[in-house]
């Protein structure tokens, strides 16, 4: 195992930190073999144990990077700014508008997510890490054949940008430049390349790479081929995830790569694969797995080259899902609790499982329940002890039911035997209360429970 360090030598007193590499060549230089194109070889994980808050200042959405923000986003920018076409647009870091995804080989990593430890050797995640020698900033672990660990030293303090003004050394920079190693290339002797072994200030330019470190990874991978499959657009709408491109296989043996919605144990393959796939080509139309979020999609066609996996281009695959049911107004305090009757639910709100199950806990025991149900969700007004939090017109979903010994209810919501008017569509979204009797409660004698906000879909 050879360790590839950026570190911060003396000269760091002008601004300056140096990359230490065994061997530095004429322009760029490798090390000695290349990342496979199986999942297990092209994923990239972060296991996010940054300490000090700006490693996580980011808050801000970005839409050519979905669900993900602060660390996780900059590393995920400082893998894909590798590859082979941009990112979407190539937007989303204001260091180089329109500008991620400049690698032009037949190179493209695969986002993964977040990993529950920083794993071993060869688990391709990135994470913090004490012990680290004085003065190293980080450091990448080879030989890159069976994977590669990269570990950023927590003695000094990250930055997650995404503006171009950090605090410290900026985490996409100092990533960028270590994932090269990574891809198995060494030092550049032209300055201004991310791979120079050295950095001016906290790294912000290194997030792009230059010319020299794009002939570098192209002498690794080759030159993007024109047969390498290309992913031009993905669109999401329920359950469906449509992915249009080019040079996609015309038979049902592609695979398509999502990243996963969950955190992953360091060991095995992280990336969610669905194998055959039928495309005419050009355009690929699936129903995404379960396990895989939003992040990247690519596209694998049969083979072994680097040239026969797409670009990654974001995906938000929560679109594919249908809305989870919310809470809203408030309850009141009833004769057994001070908090009320809460409402949750079960099943799904997607119409063609008619499956949906109204639920409603603290309620007083053995108590009649009728539930109440209205498109308008922002009519309250004071109802027996408690407060109604929808509006006319009201439906009310028959037959009476009673709650449990523990004051417990479930309900399933017959879709079938809805009354007149109040017959669901999809994309409508209805508020349901649940309407006790509470006669030890005092004052009116009936009260209600907070309110469940549904959207439904179909």
């Amino acid at each position: 195992m050879k360790l590839h360090r950026i570190v911060l030598p003396s000269a760091a007193l002008a601004g300056t930190a140096a990359l230490l590499l065994p061997s530095i060549g004429i322009g760029y230089s490798t090390i000695g073999g290349s990342l496979g194109v199986s999942p297990s070889q092209r994923d990239v994980r972060l296991f996010n144990n940054f300490t000090n808050s700006g490693a996580n200042g980011n808050t801000t959405p970005d839409t050519n990077f979905p669900g993900f923000v602060g660390a996780e986003m900059a590393i995920w920018k400082s893998a894909l700014e590798w590859g082979s076409r941009l990112h979407g647009d190539g937007n989303g870091d204001p260091s180089q508008p329109g500008g991620l995804g400049s690698g032009g080989a037949n190179f493209d990593a695969a986002w993964a997510g977040n990993a529950s430890s920083g794993g071993g050797t060869n688990d391709n995640i990135m994470s913090l890490a004490g012990g680290c020698s004085s003065g190293v900033l980080a450091y990448t672990e080879t030989p890159i054949a069976d994977g590669w660990r990269i570990f950023f030293c927590n003695q000094w303090t990250w930055d997650d940008g995404p503006g171009i003004s950090v605090v410290g050394m900026d985490i996409a920079g100092v990533c960028t430049h270590e994932y090269g190693h990574a891809l198995g290339l060494g030092h550049s002797t032209v300055n201004g390349a991310t791979m120079y072994p050295s950095i001016s200030g906290s790294g912000v330019s290194q997030r792009s790479i230059e010319a020299d470190d794009i002939n570098g990874v192209r002498a690794v991978y080759g030159v993007a081929s024109a047969s390498k499959p290309i992913i031009t657009n993905v669109t999401v709408s329920l359950h469906n995830v449509t992915i249009t491109g080019s040079n996609f296989a015309v038979a049902n043996t592609n695979e398509v790569w999502f990243t996963n919605k969950n955190v992953t144990a360091p060991a095995g393959n992280p990336i969610v694969v669905l194998p055959g796939v039928t495309s005419n080509g050009t355009t690929i139309s699936i129903t995404p797995p379960t396990n895989a979020g939003p992040g990247d999609v690519l596209v694998h066609i049969p083979g072994t080259g680097h040239n026969t996996l797409s670009n990654a281009w974001p995906a938000d695959l929560r679109l594919a899902e249908c809305p989870t049911p919310t809470i809203f107004c408030t309850s009141s305090p009833n004769s057994v609790d001070p908090i009320g009757a809460v409402m949750s639910y079960g099943g799904t709100t997607e119409i063609h499982n008619n499956d949906f199950v109204l639920m409603t806990s603290s309620l007083p025991p053995n108590k009649t329940c009728l539930y109440i149900y209205a498109q308008d969700q922002s009519a309250y007004a004071p109802f027996g002890n408690g407060v109604r939090c929808i509006g006319s017109p009201i439906y009310r979903y028959y037959p009476l039911v009673t709650s449990d010994f523990f004051g417990d209810l479930a309900v399933p919501f017959d879709l079938n035997a809805l009354p007149p008017g109040g017959q669901i569509s999809a994309g409508q979204s209805w508020g349901f209360q649940c309407w006790y009797r509470d006669p030890p409660g005092g004052g009116a004698l009936v009260n209600v429970s907070d309110g469940l906000s549904t959207v439904w879909c179909p």
